[in-house]
């Protein structure tokens, strides 16, 4: 049931972080702040929180600050642990659709793409598989 409520909370803020991130390339701060408030609705150690709160931190050169603060904001959330598959399944994604994209000559080798979308989608889709699949 705490799998819903993280659902019916989070589509609309996900929805929110996309948009901005798609159309301005930056993340509101107060929507990421946001998405912390779903650590009520899981019952994570709060060791594995801030574990999960400080590992993006070394992403910091890598990614985007607003990525990285969204990151933080979903470790906080579900821990180190849900934070590694959310971050593995992000880049998967990205990397294959990316790779498509250079195929067909829609993006250049140079570009940068927003990588919150990928975010937001994987943790969507392990919040979805967490309600299947107890």
């Amino acid at each position: 049931m705490t799998r819903f409520f993280l659902l019916s909370a989070f589509i609309p803020l996900f929805a929110r972080l996309c948009y901005t991130d798609i159309r301005y390339r930056e993340l509101e701060h107060l929507f990421i702040l946001l998405t912390m408030t779903g650590a009520f609705f899981t019952e994570v150690p709060f060791i594995e929180r801030l574990l999960g709160l400080t590992l993006p931190l070394m992403l910091f050169r890598l990614l985007g600050s607003g990525d990285v603060y969204l990151l933080c904001s979903l470790g906080f959330v579900f821990g180190a642990y849900d934070l590694l598959e959310i971050f593995a399944l992000a880049s998967v994604s990205s990397g294959i659709l990316c790779s498509f994209a250079l195929i067909l000559g829609k993006v250049k080798k140079e570009d940068t793409l927003p990588f919150a979308p990928y975010i937001c989608v994987s943790c969507l889709a392990m919040i979805i598989r967490d309600m299947i699949l107890p």
